[in-house]
């Protein structure tokens, strides 16, 4: 048997050797090429993914190779990357490799070559590279469809700052493409026939819904959806704990939002490296991992979040009894009163042997009170000085005290005291105004603070006690909300009583006196500054005991409910600030102060006023001249008020602007920057002066010049600034010697004044003497004796009207000529002219006898009357001229009336030249028909004369008489003729 089993290990060690030289000779002659090249895309990714095999292994047979990879683009000879890939092959082995392209695949074709070397050290001599495998082609073209326009990559995902490569395929032939990311037009570069690439670098992040990229042609659209994540960061805060020793909770910040639309959020995986254990979280933020129960008390935990770019990882390790976090519950109120409270609470169970250390708060009234209790479950904590009726919030959290970890979680509960009497008497202060007999007392109190009334007030109680009269007490209650009431009491002392009451007692109660004397008016009121806390108040001590000041005042004056306040202060205080949010810049406000004795009588110690913060003046004086002389003019504005200004008055400035270098003595020179100057030319002076008495609202300005212009500004001033700027106002001043010629001209021109007045008076006393007015005939009152029958409606008689019989010459002058009127004959001219009366007598003819006629005549042309008797005539002497009397009657409508109405008859008129005789018209009793008063002349009761005098030359010619004439006849008569 030995023989035969070295036998057979001979053999095998022969077969070894055959076999391995065999090996060697194959490796060595035949090179391992890489065959069955196969390769896919992948377009979301934009990747092309190789397979391939390597032949002539044999069985079990491992080589580290290296593989040579090329690509090319569009053609085979334009490659555009080159790269190595180490391995280890095995027999049979399919081999694998991805490449990513940064161009979209789909925009051109490529081609890709593969080929190897062994590249192991158990491998001898030398190392040569395979053949190239033949070049395999990958179009993605093929499936794209038939759209005359295409934009690639689709839907694809980037990391936030990564640079991408978009291209478009246009199958026509236009050139007119433009395309765009979110409405921003891009500009790209030709890579093939009808294919145009773009070049985007560090894409931002802008919307979950991805970036929009589109290509417009002739209105064609073709668009991707580029989407951009965040950088995936790492896990913050990453920790574990439990309430229970049950379960752990495991939280971490995930930092950015990297989840879009479309694509996966990033994955959570929770690992546990003592027990081995892994699990995939649900949430983002948190997971829970359950306690093993064989007691493990330390745990290392790995929290990896992972997408499509990243891999991030966290870990930490701990003690399970070091994470306890407990949870508070169930707090309660155990019991409560007006003052005090007691809470209690639950920690859920997790062993007896924990202690615990609690947190206990309390909220109300804008405090917080925090107290720290180490106590085990249940825990219990009670308060004390707490306000009546007010709502508190108590809550509680614990943490375990043997290893601190974190606190619980508050728990809270709200609860409300009860209420109380209140606790402090009303703050009461009053204002006395004294009538004839009695004083008229305002009562003021303040409410009281929520802590001292201890409830709601329901009503105060005034109780008046009269001190001369201790039994004589009044009662009256007040309503709340009422904070004041007012009392009539007589000139005795008395002392008020307030309280306030709730609905379970009553409050201690305040005491004023009133001592029924009038207040001091004699104190004098002073100034106070303020200051930026307020304004300052000081006085001098009341002599003898006091209990205390009262400081008064309104905070708002301007107010007729003027809004009283006061300030108590101590009996050894004597100077204080006073502060109000009422306070307004530029309002005076007034303060008294007041010492309480200890009767509790007031006395007025002090009037003071000031204000919150002083402003400019709001407006400047108006000012008056008086006393203006060539040389000086005085201002006055005596009726400016200072009190109402919104600052203490410190004075005035007055300002004199004039043509000249220097200013006046006491004037200082102005700056031109003053607003108030604007304006001064160059060669013209602005001045200034101060008056620091604001009393003093006058002012004297003197050196002047005469017959020179000045302008001049009058403002006040406070402590800030003076008042607003206004324009100047320009006086001239007069010549030297004007006050001279004024002194002499003025009593002149009084005099002249004077005596114009008295002769207009005595003009109008002779006018209305000598030459009366001459009546008006529509208005004379002889009408109203008439009473016709045929017109109802009297006017004055018209010639027409008029029957005349005949006319009488009184006088005639000697050596003239009459002719009758219608015989149209010149009268000749003769130097001794006397004057002639020219009468109208009554006709022979067709006339019956005439009552009793009534005459009257015009006295303005007959100053001298030679009958008085009822048909009297009178004869004036007039001088030929153009008077406006002696055209009352025109000379041709006086002949045309004389040619309706006269008669001829024969005989001749002599008369003068220059003389006029006057034609008197006698009245018709009755209006109307002409031919009717001829042939039935009506008989009147009464006739009346009116003697209208009408200036008529003596000389004139009258037409010939009409044939209708009414007059009968008239005769012209010489002298010591009269006709019958």
């Amino acid at each position: 048997m030995a023989p035969l089993a070295v036998s057979q290990a001979a053999f095998l060690l022969a077969l070894l050797f055959l076999r391995t030289f065999q090996n060697e000779v194959l490796s060595e002659h035949s090179p391992l090429i890489p065959e069955s090249l196969n390769i896919s895309i992948n377009s979301k990714q934009q990747c092309l993914h190789l397979q391939w095999h390597v032949h002539n292994l044999t069985y079990h047979q491992e080589l580290k190779m290296v593989f040579q990879i090329e690509i090319s683009r569009i053609k085979t000879s334009n490659i555009i990357w080159v790269g190595n890939y180490n391995t280890t092959v095995k027999w049979n082995q399919v081999l694998h490799w991805t490449w990513e392209s940064e161009l979209p695949l789909e925009c051109v074709m490529h081609f890709v070559r593969i080929r190897s070397v062994v590249n192991d050290a158990r491998t001898p001599g030398p190392r040569a590279w395979s053949n190239w495998s033949p070049w395999t082609e990958v179009d993605a073209q093929s499936s794209l469809g038939r759209g005359s326009l295409l934009v690639f990559p689709k839907d694809k995902l980037v990391e936030e700052g990564s640079n991408v490569t978009i291209c478009y395929i246009s199958r026509s032939h236009e050139n007119n493409i433009s395309c765009y990311v979110n409405d921003e037009r891009i500009h790209g570069e030709p890579l093939d026939l009808n294919v145009f690439t773009f070049h985007l670098s560090n894409v931002p992040f802008i919307r979950k819904s991805g970036t929009n990229i589109y290509c417009d042609m002739n209105n064609t659209i073709s668009g991707i959806v580029l989407y951009v994540s965040k950088v995936l960061e790492e896990p913050k805060g990453f920790s574990c704990e439990t309430r229970d020793f049950k379960t752990l909770n495991c939280t971490w910040d995930p930092g950015n939002d990297v989840d879009l639309l479309r694509h996966p959020p990033p994955n959570y995986t929770l690992s546990e490296s003592f027990s081995g254990q892994k699990k995939i979280c649900k949430h983002k933020n948190w997971c829970n991992w359950q306690v093993s129960q064989d007691s493990q008390e330390t745990y290392n935990f790995t929290l990896t979040a992972e997408n499509s770019f990243r891999k991030r990882r966290v870990n930490i390790l701990f003690n399970l009894a070091h994470r306890v976090h407990p949870s508070v519950f169930n707090i309660d109120l155990e019991s409560k009163g007006a003052t005090n409270a007691t809470v209690t609470w639950m920690v859920h169970p997790i062993g007896d042997h924990f202690k615990f250390l609690c947190q206990v708060e309390l909220h109300g009234e804008g405090k917080v009170i925090q107290s720290n209790v180490s106590t085990k479950a249940p825990g219990q904590f009670s308060f004390s000085e707490l306000e009546p009726v007010t709502e508190y919030l108590a809550r509680v959290r614990c943490a375990v005290a043997n290893h601190f970890w974190k606190w619980s979680e508050w728990s809270s509960r709200n609860f409300s005291t009860l209420e109380a009497a209140p606790r402090k008497a009303p703050d009461v202060w009053r204002t006395v105004k004294s009538m004839l007999g009695s004083c008229n007392v305002t009562l003021f109190w303040k409410p009281l603070s929520k802590s001292h009334a201890g409830g709601k007030i329901l009503f105060y109680n005034v109780v008046t006690e009269n001190l001369d009269k201790p039994s004589s007490v009044e009662l009256s209650s007040i309503p709340a909300p009422a904070n004041g009431t007012s009392l009539t009491l007589d000139r005795c002392p008395h002392h008020i009583h307030v309280m306030a009451n709730n609905s379970v007692g009553t409050s201690p109660a305040s005491v004023i006196g009133i001592s029924g004397d009038p207040e001091n008016e004699e104190v004098e009121e002073e100034r106070v500054q303020d200051t930026k806390d307020g304004i300052n108040l000081s006085w001098k001590p009341l002599s003898g005991d006091v209990i205390g000041y009262v400081v008064a005042w309104c905070d708002r004056p301007w107010n007729l409910s003027c809004d009283l306040q006061w300030k108590k202060l101590g009996p050894n205080t004597t100077s204080t600030v006073i502060s109000s949010d009422a306070f307004r810049p530029g309002v005076r406000y007034y303060f008294k102060i007041y010492g309480i004795s200890l009767e509790r009588m007031a006395q007025l110690l002090g009037r003071k006023t000031g204000y919150s913060e002083e402003r400019p003046p709001s407006d400047n004086p108006r000012v008056f001249i008086s006393n203006q002389t060539a040389q000086s003019f005085t201002l006055n504005w005596k009726g400016y008020s200072t009190d109402s200004q919104p600052g203490f008055i410190r004075g005035y400035h007055v300002y004199l602007r004039y043509k000249a270098k220097q200013c006046h003595p006491g004037f200082n020179k102005a700056f031109l920057s003053e607003a108030v100057c604007l304006g001064t030319t160059d060669d013209s002076v602005c001045c200034k002066y101060n008056i620091d008495d604001p009393e003093q609202k006058s002012f004297v300005v003197e050196n002047l010049k005469p017959k020179s212009s000045y302008e001049f500004l009058v403002t006040s001033y406070t402590s800030v600034d003076e008042g607003p700027w206004e324009s100047f106002s320009k006086i001239t001043t007069p010549d030297e010697h004007f006050h001279v010629l004024v002194r002499v001209l003025l009593p002149m021109v009084f005099c002249l004044l004077l005596i114009a007045v008295l002769c207009y008076l005595k003009s109008q006393w002779m006018k209305e003497t000598c030459f009366p007015d001459i009546p008006d005939p529509y208005k004379s009152s002889i009408l109203s004796l008439l009473k016709p029958k045929e017109s109802p409606h009297l006017t004055i008689l018209n010639v027409n009207d008029c029957v005349l019989d005949a006319l009488e010459v009184v006088n005639k002058p000697e050596g003239s000529k009459t002719q009758f009127i219608g015989a149209r004959k010149s009268l000749p001219d003769n130097d001794s002219t006397k004057l002639d009366y020219i009468y109208v007598l009554p006709g022979e003819k067709n006339h019956t006898g005439r009552g009793p006629c009534v005459c009257f005549e015009n006295l303005t042309y007959n100053q001298a009357e030679s009958d008085p008797g009822p048909c009297g005539h009178a004869s004036v002497l007039h001088k030929a001229s153009p008077s406006p009397l002696g055209l009352l009657t025109s000379p041709e409508y006086l002949l045309k009336s004389l040619d309706q109405s006269y008669t001829h008859a024969p005989g001749e008129i002599p008369a003068g030249e220059a003389f006029l005789n006057y034609v008197s018209q006698l009245a018709s009793p009755i209006s109307g028909d002409k031919e009717g008063l001829l042939t039935n002349p009506a008989e009147p009761e009464l006739c009346s004369e009116y003697r209208m005098q009408m200036a008529v030359p003596l000389g004139f010619a009258s037409p010939s008489p009409s044939e209708n004439s009414n007059l009968s006849f008239i005769t012209l008569l010489g002298q010591g003729e009269h006709a019958h």
